[in-house]
């Protein structure tokens, strides 16, 4: 059997097996699926080191002349993105057998979450338009399904989802039939599309839509903020998080620099960069007012993706290289913090912010691993998070593109501000006296926690192998596409990458005077009295506890009134598309029920109308 049907066929058959466990056996179920997600991930380490390998099996004609093939291909971005996807996989299958216990979830979560490895595998391999559409569909609906095991409300956030990511998927469709007829292939590596063309241009928009749907970019982006809260926390750490994230941005590289030819300073160009900034700047500021911990950071997850969308569509050598590697650092950070989340989630029982504080003692290991992925998130040098924006700013200010450079700092900076609320709200402020009891979570939970931590020291502090091994080979070539040479050594050279030992020294020394500091002021003794005294009446702990969340009210509180409304409405969907299109398919169904009065004389009416017409254009054919 070709070595890349494995990834795909192994976890599809395996996924057979939890739907024949019992509910009481879901612990079998998720060793038997950790098992298989693991064997996936030594394969798919065995493919990175393979060079190129193709796969080729026709199926049939379909109307005599559209073929449809089984094509499948891999190359070395395709190879890298296989090997964080089977990656995530295992975390996420390891985190969930300790974050299942106690919920009466079904044994075929493990078996959605193995068949939507399979489907991503296919995408990621697949060389035909074609079957790539079909494992895309095949991701829509297992996300359908997982988000239905969630909480209340999960009903609505799952069609949500569906509709949204269904409507791309059949834009999607409408660009591979366009493609089919102007150019009569639908082989990925045997097209190279002009967008200079009606036809190419509109091929292109629809495929970016589905591209920036599935990463969750602006305007098509709300579907993930309605399905945080319901939502498993494992299940949003492993699709909107993770694989939905490196699925999109792998979709728009591949038509950016594979399929189409998108000439930087072009009209395509600018459109990408503007949906990137914009997506920026809105979701950080809707995150910034959030109380509820897996809504804000739903929001960052799709700000984060601005900074993707801002370097692909560039068409800058530098900011294209930063671009892609955001794509995997905010993977890394984005599925640790909801895994953090749901840590918290499960040990304290809610996620608002108003109910949490105090919990960095009693669940240490979470706190230190959600701020490692905090300060990741929010660009705080040495972190991962630092050094793909790095290289995006970078490549605004080579490209002279000084606006889209200050939107993308100043995301980073109301990132930072989001995030030191969540801290202290969560780990920092004064505890409430429910949460006393509280421990840390099991070492099944906390490891794929830690693990995600380490990996964001690590390619912050050596981001030079991750960029050399994983990024840099991917770029070049696609970048040769567009007819531009990029050298890898401009991109990592001290002039226009940074130095990180250096830094890391001096932020190690900051800290640790930092820490002289704090321990010389704990000698002085302070009083401490247990009754507080506010106009004439003692005030008990709880009244005097003060939530992180206050502070920022002045973002709200404290604007002119347009602004106020600004907030507000963006808090009840004004610029969702959903809601958009909801509203104006009621307003169309109304008038047809106006139409339809069942009035015998209306329908007679409308017969003589529509013959009228007829009659009309037949006369002057």
């Amino acid at each position: 059997m070709n070595d890349l049907l494995f990834p795909i066929l192994v976890p599809a058959i395996a996924g057979v097996i939890p739907l024949f466990i019992p509910r009481k056996g879901k612990i079998v179920a998720g060793v038997i699926s950790l098992a298989a997600a693991v064997w996936i991930l030594l394969k798919a380490l065995r493919l990175f080191g393979m060079g190129e390998l193709s796969y080729n099996l026709r199926f049939f004609k379909l109307g005599g002349s559209f073929p449809v093939d089984f094509t499948l291909r891999l190359y070395h971005f395709s190879a890298f993105i296989l090997l964080f996807i089977a990656l995530f996989g295992v975390l996420i299958i390891l985190y969930s057998l300790g974050y299942l216990r106690g919920r009466d979830t079904s044994s075929a979560y493990y078996s959605f979450i193995l068949w939507t490895l399979a489907a991503a595998s296919g995408v990621v391999l697949s060389d035909n338009l074609l079957m790539l559409l079909i494992f895309w569909e095949i991701l829509t609906a297992f996300l359908f399904f997982l988000v239905n095991m969630g909480d209340k409300g999960h009903e609505r956030a799952a069609a949500k989802s569906f509709i949204i990511l269904g409507f791309t998927d059949a834009a999607m469709l409408l660009a591979v039939a366009m493609i089919w007829v102007e150019f009569g292939t639908i082989t990925i590596s045997a097209l190279s599309i002009s967008t200079g063309t009606a036809v190419g241009a509109i091929a292109f928009v629809l495929m970016f839509m589905a591209a920036i749907a599935k990463a969750g970019a602006m305007p098509l982006h709300s579907w993930i903020p309605e399905l945080a809260e319901p939502t498993l926390s494992s299940v949003i750490a492993f699709l909107p998080a993770s694989l939905d994230k490196l699925l999109g941005i792998y979709l728009l590289a591949r038509i950016s620099f594979d399929i189409f030819k998108i000439a930087p300073g072009s009209w395509l160009s600018i459109m990408m960069m503007i949906v990137g900034a914009a997506t920026i700047i809105l979701a950080v500021l809707m995150a910034l007012v959030q109380h509820n911990l897996k809504k804000l950071l739903s929001f960052h997850a799709i700000s984060q993706v601005g900074y993707m969308v801002l370097g692909v569509g560039s068409g800058i050598p530098v900011a294209i290289v930063g671009g892609l590697f955001h794509m995997l650092n905010n993977a890394i950070y984005k599925s640790g913090l909801f895994l953090c989340a749901g840590a918290v989630e499960k040990r304290a029982g809610t996620t608002n912010l108003e109910d949490l504080g105090g919990l960095a003692r009693l669940m240490p290991v979470t706190f230190v691993t959600m701020a490692i992925a905090a300060f990741s998130i929010s660009g705080v040098p040495p972190f991962n998070g630092f050094v793909s924006k790095w290289l995006v700013y970078q490549g605004m200010l080579k490209g002279n593109q000084v606006i889209f450079l200050v939107i993308a700092i100043f995301g980073s900076a109301l990132t930072l501000a989001s995030f030191i609320k969540v801290l202290h709200s969560v780990f920092l402020g004064r505890r409430p006296a429910r949460l006393e009891g509280v421990k840390e979570v099991g070492f099944t939970m906390q490891l794929p926690m830690i693990f995600l931590a380490i990996l964001c020291v690590l390619f912050g502090v050596f981001a030079r192998y991750p960029l050399e091994r994983f990024i840099l080979p991917a770029v070049i070539p696609a970048v040769e596409n567009i007819g531009m040479n990029i050298v890898a050594g401009d991109i990592i050279t001290p002039e226009g990458f940074w130095s990180p030992a250096a830094a890391t020294v001096l932020i190690i020394i900051g800290i640790a005077a930092g820490l002289i500091i704090y321990a010389f002021s704990r000698m002085r003794r302070v009083r401490v009295d247990e009754n507080v005294w506010v106009g004439g009446n003692i005030m008990d702990n709880e009244e005097m506890r003060i939530p992180g969340t206050h502070f920022y009210k002045t973002v709200t509180d404290d604007l002119n009134p347009m602004a106020r409304a600004a907030f507000r409405d963006g808090e009840k969907g004004a610029m969702d598309v959903y809601n958009f299109w909801g509203q104006f398919g009621g307003a169309f169904v109304h008038v047809l029920r106006v139409l339809h009065n069942g009035i015998l004389s209306t329908y007679l009416s409308w017969a003589v109308i529509g013959l009228g017409i007829l009659a009309f254009i037949l006369m002057f054919r």
